[in-house]
């Protein structure tokens, strides 16, 4: 039931994860992302619409500009006329017909009175009170009504009134009617996937050209500058699939990629908890190693010290040259014996001593003769790098000394028929660094990960416990060790230990 418990609670703690790192984000940047793309959308849409009125805008008004420009030659061929009122009728009807945007032509004298007709029911009528005629005259130029009845053809049109000026008299007023349905034709050859509303001053609708639904659309509207009516635009607009197809669109990919984001995530963090829980069972098993490898050194030691004068007193005894070759065995292999026993002891527990400061340039001066011993018998070149500043390191003395000769030693029996040797030390931040560098024979990339590992060795006679003492002792004062190697190349090994700030060295 416990255990039950756990799963559930664990898959429910993956879950409010998965939601809160996955989930709602992609649904948040792609709700941002299709609502942008709608804007976007609307925005081009929007200027569409704003194309379109501009185009049907400037269409009518190319159409209306037509429309005066014949008007007006029209007026200039009655201005030749002189009067004569048989001349300008038969003019009028003969140019009637020839234009269709112009149901009727009609000519009033000043007072606005209707002389001549194209149109057949057109008597007594007067247009004098009538806006556009007043601004005609007025302003000596030509001008339009507003949408109209037509007195005489009785439908909408708009009257044009053109006057007609000699020698700074007004010799009469040419009127025109302009049909409606000429100039819906006329937007409508235009029209494509839009809607066109034509309204009036007043806003009425006198013309629609197009379908689109109005509840969805985008508007966009102009006037004409000639005469009072305003060009509508409408286009179509986005429905909700224009949310819901790119939000779909976003949300597969970002929860693809996040999904892929968050596995990945869960790999390394698994993979991270493996290699804790690695090294804290390495670090479990070298405990469990070092207290069973002091106790068995305690244990060895006694019996062996025994021995070794038990050994003694033999070799004192038989003095022949036989037996004494013997008993130099014997001794070496117990010296050799002693040697393994103080590394399990230092592996069991290498913080017995009490640390103090030291100079570390002074710990190396102290074994150079040894190590230029050393290196002179086998034939390997030594240089030691001195750092012109004091190291002060918190450590035990002998152990660090300890530490660089083993590693000296690993060095030179890397090199059999010689090389070259160093020692370094130099300071970066606040730590001091103590590099031993040779050109031996190397090691491959698995033999590096092994190389701190309890009795894992690479020579014939060796205990594989010399750099396993040797991280030991330099993790106990807060340093690390690396190494770099290649094969046929050499190795590089690094010992990184803090620095104490303001301490006497001893």
């Amino acid at each position: 039931m416990v255990v039950i418990r756990s799963f559930t609670s664990i898959l429910k703690n993956k879950f409010l994860l998965y939601l809160l790192l996955t989930l709602i984000p992609t649904i948040a940047i792609s709700t941002v992302l299709a609502q942008h793309q709608v804007k976007f959308l609307e925005d081009q849409n929007q200027y569409k619409a704003q194309e379109y009125a501009d185009f049907h805008t400037q269409n009518i008004e190319n159409f209306l500009g037509e429309t005066v420009g014949r008007l007006e030659m029209l007026a200039t061929s009655i201005k030749y006329q002189k009067n004569n009122i048989n001349d300008v009728e038969n003019l009028l009807r003969e140019t009637m017909g020839k234009d269709l945007r112009l149901s009727g032509f009609f000519w009033t004298n000043a007072n606005g009175d209707l002389l001549i007709s194209t149109n057949t029911n057109s008597k007594n009528i007067n247009v004098s009170d009538q806006p556009y005629f007043q601004q005609a005259i007025k302003t000596e130029k030509t001008s339009f009504s507003e949408v109209h009845i037509g007195r005489v053809t009785g439908r909408q049109i708009i009257s044009i009134a053109t006057p007609i000026i000699n020698h700074g008299q007004l010799q009469g007023v040419l009127v025109a009617s302009l049909r409606i349905d000429e100039i819906k034709a006329a937007i409508k050859n235009h029209v494509k996937d839009e809607m066109v509303i034509v309204t009036d001053g007043s806003d009425h609708i006198l013309l629609t050209a197009g379908s689109v639904p109005e509840e969805s659309s985008i508007k966009s509207s102009m006037k004409i500058a000639k005469i009072p009516l305003t060009i509508s635009v409408l286009v179509r607009s986005e429905n909700d699939l224009a949310f819901w197809k790119p939000f779909l669109k976003y949300l597969i990919i970002f929860l693809t990629i996040s999904n892929i984001i968050f596995l990945l995530a869960q790999y390394f963090l698994l993979k991270r908890k493996i290699k804790k829980e690695n090294e804290q069972t390495e670090i479990h098993k070298l405990e469990l190693i070092g207290k069973l490898a002091a106790s068995t050194a305690h244990e060895i030691r006694n019996p062996l010290t025994g021995i070794k004068g038990l050994v003694k007193l033999l070799s004192e005894e038989y003095q022949d040259k036989k037996t004494q070759s013997y008993f130099e065995v014997i001794q070496m292999e117990i010296d050799r014996i002693n040697v393994i026993v103080s590394e399990l002891l230092v592996l069991g527990k290498p913080t017995a001593h009490t640390l103090k400061t030291y100079n570390a340039n002074s710990i190396v001066a102290e074994i150079e003769p040894i190590i230029h011993s050393e290196a002179n018998y086998m034939n390997v070149v030594l240089t030691v790098d001195y750092h012109s500043e004091e190291l002060l390191v918190s450590c035990v003395k002998d152990q660090l000394k300890q530490v660089i000769l083993n590693l000296t030693k690993n060095s030179l029996q890397a090199m059999p028929y010689g090389g070259k040797f160093s020692i370094t030390l130099h300071k970066q931040l606040d730590n001091c660094l103590i590099t031993v560098t040779d050109n031996g024979v190397g090691m491959q990339k698995d033999q590096i990960s092994q190389a701190f590992n309890p009795f894992f060795t690479l020579k014939k006679d060796g205990s594989g416990l010399g750099l396993t003492v040797c991280k030991r002792i330099i993790d106990s004062y807060g340093g690390k060790i690396s190494i770099k190697s290649n094969p046929n190349e050499g190795t590089q090994v690094v010992i990184t230990l803090p620095l104490v700030i303001d301490e006497n060295s001893d």
